[in-house]
């Protein structure tokens, strides 16, 4: 089984504190990928200290630029990180051996639709950014993202709604519609933890919910709901 770990740079300065962690992986990735987005850090200097694949791009592709370079990789399982966690030295190992398990996409962190018709009940019953001892069926996951790359195929055959925000969704939302494959906030104790920082590196001026209306994401929903006939999850128990 050949996995894929993607990492992404914007504007933030973590690449090497993400680096060091993968390093010490206890599943050391196939391929790692460092996906940039123009050109606000200078990441030069860690290609001396790190071995991996530099991707560069000079036009920002945003949030689905990740997702769709995965697809040029001969791999079974992608990882897909944001800038801003710290994954445990279990996280990979752990979050692959879920996704196989339970053939579902993995996440650090849940959601419940905010279209959900059971979302007050339910959005009570899920952690909201990891750190949880069960597994839990959730509408959408985001942070770290552990995937079938075959399911790649299923997010790019329904066209987004707008690539300024929804790509966990989108992910999420059409793997469901066209492959019936679930998301799950993924089993997750210290070191197998997606973020060690305990969100140290989230809330910042970069952070893109400052920067994205509820409405925008909101529509994203309703696009998957009233064009494409998504049905959220009913109940979230442990499984």
């Amino acid at each position: 089984m050949q996995v894929l770990v993607l990492l992404t740079v914007y504007k933030r300065n973590n690449l090497e504190e993400q680096l060091k962690s993968i390093y010490n992986q206890t599943l050391k990735p196939d391929y790692l990928v460092v996906f940039q987005n123009e050109n606000h850090i200078n990441i030069e200097p860690l290609k001396q200290k790190y071995k991996f694949i530099h991707i560069k791009n000079d036009y920002n592709t945003k949030f689905f630029g990740r997702f769709a370079h995965c697809i040029n990789y001969p791999v079974d399982i992608c990882c897909v990180l944001d800038d801003d966690i710290i994954p445990g030295n279990l996280c990979i190992e752990s979050f692959v051996k879920q996704c196989m398990e339970k053939n579902g996409i993995m996440g650090g962190n849940s959601r419940i639709g905010l279209k959900n018709n059971n979302y007050k009940t339910l959005a009570k019953k899920i952690p909201m950014d990891g750190g949880n001892s069960d597994l839990l069926l959730v509408d959408f996951v985001g942070h770290l993202w552990c995937f079938k790359k075959e399911w790649l195929y299923h997010m790019f055959s329904i066209p987004p709604l707008t690539f300024d925000t929804g790509e966990d969704m989108h992910l999420c939302f059409s793997s469901k519609i066209k492959g019936n494959i679930d998301s799950y906030l993924a089993k997750q104790h210290s070191n197998s933890s997606c973020d060690i920082s305990n969100n140290a590196h989230s809330s910042d001026q970069h952070s893109s919910f400052l920067i994205t209306s509820r409405q925008a994401r909101i529509d994203v929903e309703e696009y998957f709901i009233n064009k494409y006939g998504l049905k959220m999850i009913s109940d979230t128990n442990p499984l």
